[in-house]
């Protein structure tokens, strides 16, 4: 299957429903491509609960007409309001001349503005038609690079976190339930709160499963670039080049690759998610606090909210990143306030940062210290700064490349330098933030208690860091680039500033292209796993067990080491297995059974495990034997199924074999 239907449709349902949404509330911001996955996040949050209380099914149909309603139901609100605005204009119009002015006025401002943000640049139809489709090829181009040696949109991804979120899918799928904390009850075991928006959107792709989580993956990261656009363009101060900023920086974000990498290599596919938003949600954090166009009124501060809201919701750890950015802003508009005389209250937002940062650190350190779950990296804290600088992630086989990344940081330092000449609050909060994701990320190396601590809501990992420092960078390189590009007095454009945008978008078309980069990881956790990682399916595997899946009476409950790939059976195959996911068992039943279930039968059974096995009445049994079974790529995880490993070949009467693979019917034997 070609993976060009099935990227298009992710790419709609990410975007289309946040877009036509902004359209309804007339929110007026350049670039709603790049705001509108937030928006789509927040939508299906809201559909997904309300369709659980009201017993409705979350598929592809009802998810469709219940957005057209909340759609329309926004649209007849906006318009009941202005309707309201205008009969009150009017009657103040007709009570003197003088108010008719001012009321002339008002209504300006109010149309300027209306229900959303108000723009900070002026831009012409076709002008922000000709950046949102510059931002968006660019997206295309990252698609279509991470794709090529994927092995085709069908291709099984061998990380061990797609598991879980393939299974995550098909219960959505099955059961019809995309609320927030009991779509995944059945894997849990009870209702627990899951970001389980990416899920619910792969459950409603007209695909298979694995079809649908590689498209609704290929499609988040094509959504990226206008996202940083989006960011650039909301808070960048108007100029005649904002639009070729916009642009430059939409090609920018193709550069990085941590995010890349955690959606191909790593199977993190909620995270990826959560960095779609993140830009337009610091984005919406700069505008809130941005006072040169004026304090935002209620409607713009609520709508840039919920912005930020619909970022946590995408995925809670986008928040800390998020938070970073409101912390420094506020540190770096107390220092101007301090050096431009008003010390007093300077100092109080100062000190208000000062107590947010220890606050932070405390909670962090009290509340999130079973976060800490990344292994630090064998290099020394020098080497793992610079793979920070080069933004590689630790992945062996891919190198660290200099070259991609040395213009965006030099134009970044005299982004820097000439804000922080003029003063700029924006400009020295992203070159605060920089700093800052620079020293958290080298945080993760360090065995401290407050190191792990600053680290502990990005998981102790740096890739889910490093998408802060991508949207420090990016904002700094467009202001470097708008300082060489001013550089030439009233000429339209310097010599410098020509040199500096070819040579951003040189590296860009190079860097797509390079073997070394996109496509080396879109092969790593699919095809070539003998340069990153075992996989925990080969194909013959997969083969044998959809074949066997279809040829299982209904009603069929697996028993397997989930390690061995037995996950596909649910999430490929429909057919309920007794650990859905590759996580250690989730509730003291499955704990008993999979420790135990050897015993079934003899003297050492107990009555627990005899009502274990009676509740979740296990019909069959896979096993596989190859040199890419769990006992051996991972003996340590899976020796949590030692039980089901030791089940006496008395209790099984074959099914079907393939070479290592075999499929047994299970004596229960209680």
């Amino acid at each position: 299957m070609s993976s060009v239907l099935p990227v298009l449709c992710g790419a709609v349902l990410l975007g289309a429903p946040g877009y036509l949404m902004l359209c309804a509330l007339d929110v007026r911001l350049c670039l709603r491509w790049g705001w509108a996955p937030a928006v789509t996040v927040l939508l299906t949050v809201v559909l997904g609960a309300l369709f659980r209380v009201l017993g409705i099914r979350w598929t592809l149909l009802s998810a469709v007409i219940g957005i057209v309603l909340l759609v329309a139901l926004a649209a007849v609100v906006r318009l009941a309001l202005q309707r309201r605005t205008a009969r009150r204009l009017t009657t103040s119009t007709s009570t003197s001349t003088s108010t008719s002015t001012s009321t002339s006025t008002s209504t300006s401002t109010s149309t300027s503005t209306r229900a959303g943000v108000p723009a900070p640049q002026d831009w012409s139809r076709g002008t922000a038609a000709a950046v949102t489709g510059a931002s968006i090829l660019s997206g295309a181009l990252v698609a279509a690079s991470a794709a090529r040696r994927m092995g085709g949109i069908s291709t099984l991804n061998g990380s061990f976190d797609s598991f879980f979120h393939l299974s995550a899918a098909a219960f959505i799928r099955e059961r019809g339930d995309a609320s927030f904390t009991t779509a995944l009850s059945d894997i849990y075991g009870e209702p627990t709160f899951y970001p389980v928006v990416f899920d619910d959107l792969v459950a409603i792709l007209p695909f298979d499963v694995i079809t649908a989580a590689n498209a609704m993956m290929l499609a988040m990261l094509a959504a990226i670039p206008p996202a940083v656009a989006a960011m650039v363009a909301g808070v960048s101060r108007p100029a005649r080049s904002a639009r070729l900023l916009v642009a430059l920086s939409a090609g920018a974000a193709t550069l990085f690759l941590s995010t890349p990498a955690m959606a191909l290599v790593m199977g993190l596919w909620p995270i990826v998610l959560g960095v779609v938003c993140l830009a337009p949600a610091i984005a919406a954090v700069l505008m809130l606090t941005d006072r040169r166009h004026g304090a935002p009124g209620v409607g713009t501060a609520a709508g840039l909210v919920l912005i930020v809201i619909g970022t946590a919701l995408a995925h809670p750890s986008v928040l800390f990143s998020v938070a970073v950015v409101a912390g420094l802003r506020l540190l770096a508009g107390g220092i101007e306030r301090m050096l431009g005389g008003g010390r007093l209250r300077g100092l109080i937002e100062v000190c208000a940062a000062l107590a947010a940062a220890v606050l932070f650190v405390a909670g962090s350190h009290v509340l999130l210290s079973g976060m800490a779950l990344t292994k630090p990296s064998l290099d020394g804290v020098g080497s793992v700064l610079g793979e920070i600088l080069l933004d590689s992630p630790r992945i062996p086989a891919v190198p660290a490349l200099l070259w991609p990344m040395a213009a965006l940081w030099i134009l970044a330092m005299i982004g820097a330098t000439a804000a922080v000449r003029s003063r700029e609050v924006l400009g020295a909060t992203a070159a605060l933030g920089l700093l800052a994701s620079l020293m958290l990320g080298v945080a993760t190396q360090i065995d401290h208690p407050l190191a792990v601590a600053l680290v502990n809501p990005w998981y102790g990992a740096r890739e889910r860091i490093a998408p802060l420092m991508m949207c420090m960078l990016v904002l700094l390189m467009a202001r470097g680039l708008l300082a060489l590009l001013e550089s030439g007095g009233r000429r339209r454009r310097s010599l410098p500033g020509a040199l500096a945008v070819g040579a951003v978008v040189v590296t860009v078309l190079i860097a797509l292209v390079t073997p070394q980069r996109l496509p080396l990881m879109g092969s790593l956790a699919y095809t070539a796993y003998g340069v990153q990682l075992t996989p925990y399916v080969t194909s013959e595997e997969r083969s044998f067990i959809e074949r066997t899946a279809q040829e299982l009476p209904e009603g069929s409950v697996v028993l397997a080491d989930p390690l061995d790939g037995a996950t596909l059976y649910w999430s490929v195959g429909g057919v309920e297995t007794v650990f859905p996911t590759m996580s250690r068992p989730l509730t003291r039943e499955k704990t008993l059974i999979a420790h135990y279930a050897h015993r079934a039968g003899t003297d050492e059974a107990s009555v627990e495990l005899c009502r274990a096995l009676e509740s979740v009445g296990p019909t069959h049994l896979y096993r596989d034997t190859s040199e890419a079974s769990g006992q051996r790529i991972n003996p340590e995880d899976s020796e949590r199924w030692r039980g089901v490993h030791d089940i006496p070949e008395s209790r099984l009467t074959l099914v079907d074999a393939s070479g290592p693979y075999a499929l047994y019917e299970l004596d229960p034997a209680c």
